[in-house]
């Protein structure tokens, strides 16, 4: 390098600005390319062995025009250390691809995932699409990855169950709206082995995953069928309806909609349990707000307590509000007929 070459970065401040965001650039990047890495399942493939370029270009049905790009790609992965190539064979190296290999962490990497695919995107193009650009569409999401991520709440949704089921009586015939990865219609079965149990989901990918689900854990007797809640008119048929981490797929004007309709729908004496983050909270819901703010799939989440006075208004008699994880705006509602 020659000395005025060196003078110049000396008394270049974006030189050194730059170099202070270095860390924060490499970060960015990385966590891309494990993101990128893992939903393609390259990551799997590579936890099981290292793989050469072709075993790779095959995995993923790369043609031989896109042999280079693929070759780039992983070199990226080579150069943040989250990959090694020795004797030409690719293999795992850093922490984080590790980590989210393990199948142990699938649902954290789903969590992930969610998080740098769609809340970075949110958060990056926020700008542009308050100013006339496309807003978010369902399919926008992957439904698969958004309901295994969800999982990480099961604990908290099992306990807003244990609390809608301790006063009597026993429900016998349950609704649930958004069934999910299925977990909770598992811990329902295991609750009450004798109710009978239908769940809906309006995204068929999502409705067969729970399908899968009960059938992995042996049970036969849930009927779960791709359909709209608004689907379902008529008579009072239910004594429990759920609706867990999914309000925020209806605008304002439709969950006016939706609470009337579990009203209607539950017989007299009937429970609405619904749990769902809400305003406020870590950064992550912030995030999720704003990434349903800038959607035509629902609206933004809602507020804790006015959402409580949205199902008295629907005409519920008495409408009950518990925290589930402390700290957290993360709330269950339970509203009886």
């Amino acid at each position: 390098m020659q000395l005025t070459t060196l003078k110049k970065l000396i008394f270049d401040k974006n030189i050194f600005a730059f170099l202070k965001l270095g860390k924060h650039v490499d970060t960015m990047y990385r966590t891309s390319f494990v993101t990128a890495a893992n939903s393609s399942g390259v990551l799997d493939f590579l936890n099981q062995g290292g793989k050469t370029l072709e075993q790779l270009q095959q995995l993923l049905t790369v043609d031989e025009s896109k042999k280079g790009a693929l070759s780039a790609w992983l070199n990226c992965g080579v150069t943040l250390k989250e990959l090694s190539l020795r004797d030409g064979k690719y293999q795992l190296k850093g922490k984080l691809s590790k980590h989210l290999a393990k199948d142990d962490n699938q649902i954290a990497a789903a969590l992930f995932e969610e998080a740098i695919r769609y809340h970075y995107d949110a958060l990056l193009s926020a700008p542009q699409r308050f100013c006339g650009g496309q807003a978010y569409q369902l399919a926008d999401q992957d439904g698969q990855v958004i309901a295994k991520s969800s999982r990480i709440l099961e604990p908290f949704v099992e306990e807003a169950i244990d609390w809608a089921l301790k006063t009597k009586p026993t429900p016998q015939s349950i609704l649930e709206v958004g069934c999910g990865a299925g977990q909770y219609l598992v811990y329902l079965r295991q609750r009450l082995p004798d109710s009978d149990i239908l769940a809906i989901d309006y995204q068929q990918d999502v409705a067969e995953q729970a399908r899968q689900r009960l059938k992995a854990s042996n049970i036969l007797d849930i009927a779960v069928e791709h359909r709209s809640f608004f689907d379902l008119q008529g008579e009072a048929q239910f004594d429990l309806i759920t609706l867990h981490n999914n309000i925020y797929y209806f605008n304002e004007a439709e969950r006016e909609q939706v609470c009337a309709l579990a009203l209607q729908l539950l017989k007299p004496g009937g429970k609405l349990l619904l749990t769902t983050s809400c305003q406020g909270g870590t950064s992550a819901i912030s995030a999720l707000n704003l990434w349903f703010s800038l959607s035509e799939v629902g609206g933004a989440l809602p507020d804790a307590q006015q959402f409580q006075q949205m199902l008295t208004k629907a005409g519920f008699s008495d409408v009950a509000i518990k925290r589930l994880l402390p700290g957290e705006s993360y709330f269950a509602f339970c509203a009886v007929k």
